[in-house]
């Protein structure tokens, strides 16, 4: 392995230890092997293509067409042309699962589900980075700025997720890159001969020079990492993943903002119930006591996540929904809750729809979504608050008759991923058969899930964030809320129902005072589903004791049982991953809109996100184009010097003719394996292309011939050796050929290594052009201004 290699090694291993800090971004980690693998693929194409002396633009090139091949091959194998070539379907897929990659990274905390478009994103980062590093510190020989790049990594990562171990990942990332440097530069001293270590050593490879180095990057990565605990105001640095998390309470096990899905699951799935806040009602129906704390309004194909909507100071009168029209009945109801210390969570639990609150704190109101959230660190533990809410009434034929959704709520809330399997339509379609209207088709969901399609309940189902999550939960018929709440709030919307996921909690066990307590193995999902004139309503397919179904959806408004679909029609889509905040901005002020100038997503549909086909199309095909030009290039040039350095001059045999034929035969040698050497003497370098080009008796008098006649040009008054210059330079050029291999010959040809000299030479010729038509300037200026006689 040659010096350049061991470079090529090191500069990729430093970007996989740098990369582990994205290790805990997502779960499972199996990606970075992956990713591993193919960058290890590029840097070989790379040590290839340096081997072969191709220009160094083109070294770049090719493995950034190796790169764009594998992750074509990882990830839209299926659409790509011979599994490797990115044609239209191949580009379109790719741009899907990058809209993907960019909506689940606004929509998941530390770590998210592995989804395809995250694990595409992080691919993409490594590689890209790994691309860089070896560009810089290998091809281009700059190893100490290849440190940017690593630094950027790891900046972000950390930045990502600035918890954990991330004194570990410095630690890995400095070595890496200390690694590289000390490669590089055994490298650079061993091009001056054998290293010798002196008397106090054998030649073991343990140099003076290696361990002093190996101290005091030691000691420079120690202060890095402990310094910051002794200087004063300037906090714990980058190693505060050796503490814990910030925050206070202990949150009981309780539903928390960062993931309510998943830590409603974890309240469910506790042993012994936690209490979490007792309430006193005016209310006379259970159905009326849901305590609702927030709505996710964005599905994804993986999660229901909740929507950044601002939200403002808390009026004084919150007021009825607005779309609730004076005819649907109603009952005003009171409702006094005073809640748990270590129920630290910051939306505030509520009847809905809340028309009055009296609460102590910093809360905001989002109108939305008709919930009220804590600022400034506001929590709802310890509170002692009361609520006035409606107590909605409409009957079968007021929902029967509701006229369409609004545009923007119909848009919003019935959006769904293009990637979910069609399956969940066709289910959705079956169960509804025979169904006239919305209000008809979502009783017929509720029903086929809490009655006659034979699920059960089961809370050891974990919430699965894998890409057939919804698929399992159909086929197995057995869950709890969470994937009740999801599956039908999707099937729902494919029926063009606006829905979406709220989670809450059911009303808890009455105490005999009259008061009731609600416990963490209360706390509950389930879908709203809207209707024009009465607003969002809530439907219970949970088959779950302790769940109230509402009062409007009775016995006789269904409109006939509903069969479960066929074997065949189970549904594969992904739900029930978990609400996830912002990556660089905690919930809360995403919805009061504390987070700076940010992007208005609204409710618009995730594939508004990133539509990048056409534009991504045609730059994979420019890039091949340029990249396809570019490695023909060598050969054109080549081919059109030699015919230059050949030509037969119109009179006799001149001194330059003579030089470029010899110029022709280094370079011919050149291509086939040998490379020139300036310090030798013609005859000399005739007589190492003989020998090492393992010429026969005719080639290699005819390099005799054409080095004795240019040492006559540089030496003698005239050439006195009749030669015939094209003759003897195809008669080497044969010669070389027969000796050499296969691939030699090809290279020759296709990849000519002398055309090396050209690019070279590139940078030093423009600068002698731009500085004579500065000097042509500069004189004819002068010229114009010198006085006329």
């Amino acid at each position: 392995m040659n010096g350049r290699t061991r470079i090529a090694v090191a500069a990729a291993t430093a970007t996989v230890l740098t990369a582990l800090c994205l290790w805990p971004l997502v779960e499972p980690s199996s990606w970075i092997v992956e990713a591993a693998f193919l960058l290890a693929l590029i840097v070989a194409a790379g040590v290839g293509a340096r081997r072969l002396a191709l220009p160094r633009p083109v070294v770049v090139l090719l493995q950034l067409l190796v790169g764009v091949l594998l992750v074509t091959f990882a990830f839209a194998s299926g659409e790509a042309v011979g599994r490797f070539l990115p044609g239209p379907e191949a580009v379109r897929q790719l741009g899907d699962d990058l809209a993907s990659g960019v909506d689940d990274m606004s929509h998941f905390a530390t770590p998210a589900p592995a989804t395809v478009g995250l694990r595409l994103l992080l691919t993409l980062a490594l590689l890209g980075v790994g691309l860089i590093v070896d560009a810089v510190a290998v091809t281009y020989q700059r190893v100490a700025l290849a440190g940017l790049p690593l630094l950027a990594l790891y900046a972000v990562g950390t930045g990502i997720h600035p918890a954990g171990a991330v004194w570990f990942y410095f630690l890995v990332a400095t070595m890496g890159y200390l690694t590289l440097l000390m490669t590089e530069g055994r490298d650079r001293v061993a091009r001056w001969g054998r290293i010798f270590y002196g008397s106090s050593g054998a030649d073991d490879g343990t140099s003076p020079l290696t361990s002093s180095g190996l101290r005091i990057a030691s000691v420079a990565v120690a202060g890095g990492l402990l310094l910051p605990l002794v200087l004063p105001g300037v906090g714990a640095g980058i190693i505060t993943g050796l503490g814990h998390g910030g925050g206070s309470g202990d949150g009981g096990g309780v539903i928390t903002a960062v993931n309510p899905l998943a830590s409603l699951a974890q309240s469910l799935q506790q042993t012994t119930p936690v209490d979490i806040l007792d309430y006193t009602t005016s209310a006379t129906d259970p159905s009326d006591q849901y305590l609702r704390i927030v709505d996710l309004d964005q599905f994804n194909g993986v999660s229901w996540t909740t929507t950044t909507h601002r939200a403002v100071g808390l009026p004084s009168s919150l007021g009825a929904p607005p779309e609730l029209k004076p005819d649907v009945p109603s009952t005003a109801v009171i409702t006094h809750i005073v809640t748990q210390n270590s129920y630290v969570q910051q939306w505030l639990p509520m009847p809905y729809p809340a028309t009055d609150v009296a609460v102590s704190g910093d809360w905001r109101w989002e109108p939305e979504g008709r919930t009220v959230i804590g600022a400034n660190e506001q929590t709802a533990h310890g509170l002692d608050y009361q609520v006035r809410s409606l107590s909605l009434r409409p009957t079968p034929d007021q929902l029967r008759g509701a006229p369409p959704a609004p545009k923007d709520i119909q848009t919003t809330y019935t959006y769904l991923p293009k990637d979910l399997p069609a399956l969940v339509a066709t289910d959705a379609r079956k169960v509804t058969a025979g169904a006239t209207d919305a209000f008809d088709k979502a009783v017929l969901l509720q029903n086929w899930f809490s009655q006659s399609g034979g699920f059960t309940y089961n809370t050891n189902v974990p919430v699965d964030s894998s890409q057939d999550a919804l698929a399992k939960f159909l086929t197995r018929k057995s869950g709890f809320c969470v994937h009740y709440a999801s599956a039908m709030a999707a099937m729902a919307r494919s029926l063009g129902i606006p829905a979406r996921v709220v989670v809450g909690f059911t009303p808890g066990q009455q105490n005999p005072d009259g008061s009731w307590t609600v416990t963490t193995h209360d706390a509950h999902a389930w879908p709203e589903l809207y209707f024009s004139g009465v607003g969002w309503l809530r439907f219970e397919p949970t088959p779950r004791s302790g769940t109230v179904t509402p009062t409007y959806i009775t016995a006789d408004t269904a409109p006939g049982s509903s069969a479960a679909p066929s074997d065949g029609a189970t549904a594969g889509a992904q739900p029930t991953g978990g609400a996830r905040s912002h990556a660089t901005c905690p919930p809360q002020f995403q919805r009061i809109g504390d987070c700076g100038q940010q992007a208005d997503v609204g409710g618009a549909p995730a594939q508004s996100v990133l539509s990048p086909t056409a534009p991504l199309l045609l730059a994979v095909w420019s890039l091949a184009g340029l990249l396809l030009a570019l490695l023909v290039t060598p050969m054109l040039w080549r081919r059109r010097t030699r015919r230059s350095r050949l030509r037969r001059g119109p009179s006799g045999l001149t001194d330059q003719q003579v030089l470029a034929a010899w110029r022709e035969l280094i370079d011919t040698a050149w291509d086939h394996g040998i490379p020139p050497d300036d310090a030798e003497t013609p005859r000399r370098t005739a007589a190492r292309i003989s020998e090492l080009g393992e010429l026969g008796p005719g080639p290699s008098a005819a390099a005799g011939r054409l080095a004795l006649a240019t040492e006559q040009v540089l030496y003698a008054p005239a050439v006195s050796t009749p030669l015939s210059l094209r003759q003897d330079v195809r008669e080497v050029r044969v010669g070389l050929a027969a000796s050499a291999d296969r691939g030699t010959r090809i290279r020759a040809v296709l990849l000519p290594p002398s055309a090396a000299r050209r690019f070279r030479t590139l940078p030093r010729r423009i600068r002698a052009t731009v500085a004579a038509r500065a000097r042509a300037g500069a004189a004819a200026l002068r010229r114009g201004l010198r006085p006329r006689s």
